[in-house]
């Protein structure tokens, strides 16, 4: 029968079978978190529009194009949040968490929504884990948040990773790379997608970031920022680089790494997985952002990782594992004991055993069928002989195999 009302595109359910991954990844992720000293923090899904046209910036994409933006009944501009760096700065902001000297480290895991065309491992409502951590420009944080990244992903048995590397400087030499680009790109404009015709005029580091073959082969000659980051940029990158290499991190850089977000100063990174075309996720500085949403100057660096994609690289991987869990116990019972049955399996429920029951009071036989189906390991069978003895009998579903024991111990049995 064909439902009545179905989703709507770009958006997903996902069925207990799958979501026992998600718990899996989310649960090893705030525990690799704890021990960088990491704070979860969640902020509303909906937000005034305003923070991120003025911060993930105007021409990008996300902005032009992708954001759920609307006005709500009290005629404010707002938008379901596309990402959730902007989100978790504002909040930093309006609850004064910041003090001077300490780095404030925050961490998240939430849905975003961006009106794209949906494809493999990103849909318009998708989802991502992140960290921010806001207060210290010192290069040493940069490779830190970028070793937590990568600690991550190989304590969730991902090994053949790629860190893709590159610096987008500050606003100072970007303005100056711009002006490269601009000229590079005006000599080849016919040959550009019609988005890329307008970046030209607006972002043309923008360009740099686009998806279209054509453009990408063009960008490929372009100038390297690296010929164009001032002394400050161009030392700290330096540092981050020299740090990786100490540390043993391997690295590629990639000149052509912008990222999707105009926030960005500085370093700038992606990790990608050996057989994917996508990146699972990445980050980098946004040394700006706090002072653009009205805050004191202070520096910051984050990552994102986007969960669907993540869940796609481990699968493939061959790296999940977990099952869905099935009852420990299913109660049947001959049908005048139904009252001491739901007794009886609260009292399993209340020792931490997940405990089925049959609803409808059949037939034995017709009970032992629903266990069957229920999948659950082992069922109870509540008789009037044996209950006034405060015994039942107790039957492996694997192997068929039945034996009488005393209730009580069913109450303080172990399953492997």
């Amino acid at each position: 029968m064909k439902p009545k009302y179905t989703r709507l595109r770009g958006v997903r359910d996902i069925l207990p079978e799958e979501l026992i991954h998600w718990r899996d990844v989310e649960l090893k992720a705030r525990e690799i978190f704890r021990r960088y000293n990491y704070k979860e923090i969640e902020t509303p899904i909906i937000e005034p529009a305003e923070i991120f046209i003025r911060t993930v910036g105007e021409e990008t994409d996300i902005v032009r194009k992708e954001m759920y933006i609307f006005k709500d009944r009290g005629d404010r501009l707002v938008a379901l949040r596309p990402e959730g760096t902007a989100p978790v700065v504002r909040a930093f902001l309006e609850n004064k968490l910041y003090t001077p000297g300490k780095v404030s480290k925050f961490y998240y895991i939430g849905d975003m929504f961006r009106y794209d065309r949906p494809q493999a491992g990103r849909q318009r409502e998708f989802h991502q884990i992140g960290i921010e951590a806001l207060g210290e420009a010192s290069y040493i944080l940069d490779v830190e948040v970028i070793s937590l990244l990568l600690s991550f992903l190989n304590e969730l048995g991902l090994k053949n990773i790629t860190l893709l590397l590159n610096s987008v400087g500050c606003p100072n030499c970007r303005t100056v790379y711009s002006s490269a680009l601009r000229e590079f790109f005006a000599s080849r404009v016919e040959m550009l997608c019609e988005d890329c015709k307008e970046r030209l005029g607006r972002n043309p580091l923008r360009i740099l970031d686009c998806k279209v073959d054509t453009c990408r082969d063009i960008a490929g000659d372009a100038p390297s920022i690296m010929d164009y980051l001032c002394e400050d940029c161009k030392e700290h990158f330096d540092k981050v680089k020299e740090a990786l290499t100490s540390a043993g991190i391997p690295y590629i850089l990639d000149n052509r790494l912008v990222r999707g977000l105009d926030y960005y100063t500085k370093t700038a990174f992606e990790v990608k997985a050996e057989g994917f075309d996508f990146s699972i996720g990445g980050g980098g500085r946004y040394d700006g952002l706090v002072k653009e949403l009205g805050g004191p100057d202070i520096p910051g660096i984050g990552f994102a990782i986007g969960m669907e994609r993540l869940l796609e690289v481990l699968g493939g991987s061959g790296l999940l594992l977990s099952k869905m869990e099935v009852p420990d116990y299913f109660i049947a019972y001959e049908p005048d004991l139904v009252r001491d049955a739901i007794i009886f399996a609260e009292r399993l429920r209340s020792r931490g055993f997940t405990v089925e029951i049959s609803y409808t009071s059949k037939a034995l036989k017709s009970q032992l069928r629903e266990a069957d189906r229920s999948k659950s390991r082992k069922a109870v069978i509540i008789k009037n002989e044996l209950w006034i003895n405060n015994r039942v009998i107790l039957k492996d579903m694997t192997t068929g195999e039945q034996q009488e024991v005393e209730s009580i111990k069913l109450e303080v049995c172990k399953f492997e």
